[in-house]
């Protein structure tokens, strides 16, 4: 295949009464302020048993633990988060309102110090238009560690001190021994980058020549260890810089060697990633939800990439793609349908001169620009990354600098990916098309520069005025992407399981999601079960239907996942764990069980019908 891609610079104790979680670990618990409306009926009666009422209404144990004024109350209940309490109190006709109770802690920023120099993580003003806002983000979610973005490049460094807390073992997909330039023979395990420069000597191979494409030798780019350090470097440990995506895991899947990548070894390596199986290769134990590729090849998608990213989504992983770095149009495999592409833009917000564009184009964000081009001054927006400092070989870790020119929308693409991961962390229930929708809901506009042409025209260093139809949505907001993302999980369905009491294997099971409900307007029209865990695989009757049931081959424990979808699109999920008991064995009263006993009588009918003939 052609040489296309090229670098850019809960388990808790099964019981047989389960407990419904919202996608968390825990049962989640619900703290609302409820007001009553004046002429409420509620009112006349204590005002403890005002919310029990309340909750008898919703089917739920309600308990008041507090009464902050007159007719407010704080209402608690567990199994549902808060937001999604106030929503279905807000339905009642006697509530007047109802708020989830939060909590305000001092807005502090991360104590990296590198922090200050990260200028595209800040709030945006006139000095930096582009800026992503993710430190307001941060005072929404710090991220979690059950969310998982797979950075598929070349590789990373594990010993990076601002990085290891943060990684995952990953895999190497690297096939071509000259291309991988490691230690080991094919695909392997050893995710880390060992270096991806060519020497003189080395391109005087003409096997490697020909895949890099130039004699001319390069030195390393530690690329991966860049692009997963704007994913989700460690934050708040006073050390070097902080990550996007906060307490995200980063899974390291290499796919790119001195020369690149085959797309071949690329779509494996983002088929592994979402958790999908490649042949010779062990299963993921980590599949990714989110998948960011800071890479890219000219050409348009091609069935193989059609294919792989129609399955990836299915599997439920965004797929989060650069543009490309060639003032021209989308490419590979940025421009597949489904992939969140990424354009890249200046400070000031306009189209940076080196970024692809076109309306494949999802969304855009800070790529970096130094603004000067005078030799030896200082680069004034690059975006300050960890890295290795050896040229070749592995030396010692560091940070890119002002001196260095850390630009492209390989670069801008880990800030969309992190930003995802951000809104997964805060509401766990969206699904890979819901994360790019919002994504593009609370993008910026693009400013205006008049002294630019509008894209597609551009300007002798490649500069344009950015539009809807060339730089996607507009300009990447976290904060306001969160918050879109934490107010569709007050909007969002709530999936409750009824599950059988004392399951037993062999025999069928009855499961039911009729005690799921949709928000006010919306109406559910999707249910999706599905087996987690369990010593063996069980089979649904149905897997698409509000009711069905399920046959566990065998005794022991069993996780079952519901997953309810609304007529908006948007997702609801619950699990129940159940004990199945060992199939009854037959105590032999009166049945019948082996074919020695059915002998037996067999022949004392036939003995008293004998005996009836003779009589």
């Amino acid at each position: 295949m052609k040489l296309r891609a090229i670098l850019l610079a809960l388990t808790g104790l099964p019981t047989l009464f389960s407990a419904n979680v919202q996608a968390q670990a825990e049962a989640p618990e619900a703290r609302v302020i409820v007001k009553l409306k004046a002429g409420s009926a509620l009112k006349q009666i204590q005002a403890g048993s005002r919310i029990q009422s309340l909750g008898a209404r919703l089917g739920l144990s309600a308990q008041m633990i507090g009464q902050p004024g007159q007719d407010v109350h704080v209402m608690h209940a567990t199994g549902l988060t808060s937001a999604a309490l106030a929503a279905r109190l807000t339905k009642e006709s006697d509530v007047e309102y109802a708020v989830p109770d939060r909590i305000k802690k001092i807005s502090a920023l991360p104590n990296d110090p590198l922090l200050a120099f990260q200028w595209y993580l800040q709030t945006p003003d006139v000095t930096r238009l582009s800026a992503i806002d993710a430190v307001r983000a941060w005072d929404l979610t710090s991220g979690s560690n059950k969310v998982v973005v797979a950075v598929v490049d070349t590789g990373v460094r594990f010993d990076h001190e601002d990085l290891a807390p943060r990684l995952l073992a990953g895999y190497d997909f690297v096939s071509d021994n000259l291309n991988a330039g490691d230690a080991q023979s094919g695909r392997d395990a050893d995710a880390s980058d060992p270096g991806d420069y060519a020497s003189t000597s080395e391109l005087a191979n003409a096997t490697l020549r020909n895949m890099c494409g130039s004699a001319v030798a390069h030195a390393s780019s530690w690329h991966g260890t860049q692009v997963a350090g704007i994913v989700a470097a460690e934050s708040n440990n006073s050390r070097g810089i902080a990550g996007v995506g906060g307490s995200t895991r980063i899974l390291p899947v290499r796919v790119l060697g001195k020369c690149g990548g085959f797309d071949s070894d690329i779509i494996a390596g983002m088929r592994w990633a979402a958790g999908l199986a490649v042949p010779g290769v062990p299963a993921n134990p980590n599949p990714a939800q989110i998948i960011n590729l800071s890479l890219a090849g000219s050409g348009t998608c091609s069935a193989a990439y059609m294919s792989a990213i129609a399955e990836i989504r299915a599997a439920g992983a965004l797929v989060v793609a650069a543009a490309g770095n060639e003032t021209g149009a989308v490419e590979e495999p940025a421009n597949c349908s489904g992939v969140l592409a990424v354009a890249g833009i200046r400070h000031a917000g306009t189209k940076v001169g080196y970024s692809s564009y076109g309306s494949e184009v999802g969304v855009s964000a800070p790529a970096g620009n130094c603004v000067n081009t005078v030799t030896g001054l200082p680069c004034l927006f690059p975006l300050i990354n960890t890295i290795n400092l050896g040229a070749t070989a592995p030396a010692g870790n560091g940070y890119t600098g002002t001196s260095d020119q850390t630009v492209g929308t390989s670069f801008a693409t880990p800030l969309v990916a992190g930003t995802a991961a951000l809104m997964l962390a805060a509401n766990p229930a969206l699904s890979e098309a819901g994360l790019a929708r919002y994504i593009k809901q609370g993008a910026t506009p693009f400013p205006f520069d008049a002294t630019l042409p509008v894209c597609p025209a551009v300007s002798s260093d490649g500069q344009c005025n950015c539009t809807t139809t060339t730089c996607g949505a507009g300009m990447l907001n976290a904060a306001a992407a969160v918050s879109a993302a934490l107010a569709a999980a007050a909007a969002s369905p709530l999936a409750s399981i009824t599950a059988p009491a004392e399951p037993e294997a062999g025999k069928a099971a009855t499961f039911s999601a009729s005690a799921s409900t949709a928000a006010t307007g919306a109406t559910l029209v999707g249910w999706k079960w599905t087996q987690t865990s369990g010593p063996a695989t069980g089979t649904f009757g149905s897997g698409s239907a509000a009711s069905t049931t399920f046959k566990a081959p065998s005794a022991g424990s069993y996780t079952i996942r519901l997953t309810v979808t609304d007529d908006a699109g948007r997702t609801g999920t619950a699990e129940t764990s159940i004990q199945v008991k060992a199939a009854a064995k037959s105590s032999g009263g009166g049945g019948v069980t082996d074919l020695p006993s059915l002998l037996g009588l067999l022949g004392l009918v036939a003995l008293a019908l004998h005996q009836r003939r003779k009589a």
